[in-house]
């Protein structure tokens, strides 16, 4: 019987791709008509520490995430040791041959044999997710399409065969994971995070200046307005620090602007005097607070 809901966790260190793999995975699922939540944790650094990417997929909606794992995709052993305790009992352990499985069920995956390069190992483990989940490849073809277009036909191919010989590879195995139910939804959706839903809802509402300094969690917000912002006038600039993206703010909205502010706890804290001043003297800002 299939699956109502199935949980999959992608594991590894910042700069390995699990993001990619994740955002490729998710947007497909979507595509092919699931519902879906996705959790990201992650440390505000570029390389190095243990981040997760998770979905919990469904035909129907899903709420909220899940701790029990149903597929997880380790990049490295340390995401097998974290994580392989939380598994269901139908749970697989998707891994490199090199990494040890710690005797759960799972795959040991020939990245070396699957792709011409370590860059295609985030195609090759979309391919056994795939299979694995049921989910037609021709979503997963699309994506990489569009990806990769302008980085020319062969990158395309390369990563078109890579995803086949993988999806081929997991068929051989029959890992007897059983497939997800069928989605049930045919409309087409948007597919966006909290952020860019954020950025959005700030274009809907007029706001035509944004100054920000970079912090994770809260710089996609300024991301999303300068990629989409463009259209419908919106300025962004990137100050010099927190106290300036403040006061840029301040001195916009005085002159009429509409104004965001995106930042996170140790960049809010920072401008707790331009906030007084704002409050004191009536001059509307808004001010995104992403929990760190």
């Amino acid at each position: 019987m299939a699956h109502e809901c199935v949980n999959i966790v992608i594991g590894g260190e910042a700069g390995q791709g699990l993001v990619t793999v994740g955002d490729f995975l998710a947007k497909a699922l979507v595509r092919a008509g699931y519902e879906l939540v996705v959790t990201q944790d992650y440390q505000s650094r570029i390389r190095g520490g243990h981040n997760t990417f998770a979905i919990r997929v469904s035909p129907e909606p899903v709420h909220g995430p899940r701790e029990s794992i149903d597929l997880l995709v380790a990049l490295n052993a340390e995401t097998v040791r974290l994580h392989a305790p939380m598994l269901t009992g139908r749970g697989l352990v998707l891994a490199d041959q090199g990494i040890d499985l710690q005797g759960r069920a799972g795959l040991s995956i020939p990245f070396k044999t699957l792709c011409p390069k370590p860059i295609f190992e985030n195609t090759a483990a979309l391919g056994v997710l795939a299979q694995l989940l049921c989910l037609d490849t021709a979503w997963l073809e699309g994506l990489v399409r569009e990806r990769f277009a302008k980085k020319g036909d062969e990158v395309v191919e390369q990563n078109l065969k890579v995803l086949a010989d993988a999806h081929a590879w997991a068929v051989e195995r029959q890992a007897g994971f059983t497939c997800i139910a069928p989605p049930r939804r045919t409309d087409k959706r948007l597919f966006m995070n909290g952020n860019e839903a954020i950025a959005f809802g700030l274009m809907a509402a007029g706001v035509n200046f944004c100054s920000f300094y970079p912090m994770t969690p809260a710089t996609s917000v300024a991301a999303a307005l300068i990629e989409q912002g463009g259209k419908l006038g919106v300025l962004v600039e990137q100050a010099e620090d927190e106290i300036a993206a403040i006061n840029m703010a301040l001195g916009a909205s005085y002159a009429g602007a509409r104004v965001a502010v995106p930042t996170s706890g140790g960049g809010f804290a920072l401008m707790v005097e331009g906030v007084s001043l704002a409050g004191i003297t009536e001059t509307p800002v808004t001010v995104v607070l992403a929990q760190r």
